[in-house]
């Protein structure tokens, strides 16, 4: 139900309707009512959505873990250190425009070259 919960919010934010009992009910101008095609296609749209969804949430916690290494005052030992978490970050960002990410079975995100960061 959450499904049809969400899609409904998406493509008719404005329009009344409730669930009772795992039942969708319309409460609006009946001519507003999305169709099975449209609700279908939204739901598409929305899974296909996921992969890159989960990348940029991983990919925002390896950035997250390491902003430190982004700052202009971290005493890095040497230059290249410091270029090399640089190139890191970057690839990181990158991520979203040069990965075809994709979900397995389990839901695990695959078809993604993450960056090693520096050691």
């Amino acid at each position: 139900m959450s499904d049809i919960y969400n899609i409904l919010k998406l493509l008719r934010p404005n329009n009344k309707w409730s669930t009772v009992n795992n039942t969708f009910i319309w409460e609006d101008d009946i001519s507003l009512k999305p169709t099975d095609n449209e609700i279908e296609s939204k739901r598409i749209e929305l899974l296909n959505a996921l992969p890159i969804k989960r990348l940029r949430r991983e990919r925002d916690e390896k950035l997250t873990n390491c902003d430190v290494y982004g700052l202009n005052d971290f005493p890095f030992s040497t230059e290249e250190i410091k270029q090399s978490w640089l190139d890191y970050r970057q690839a990181l960002r990158n991520l979203p425009s040069n990965s075809s990410p994709q979900l397995d079975d389990n839901g695990k995100l695959i078809n993604v070259n993450w960056p090693i960061p520096p050691s």
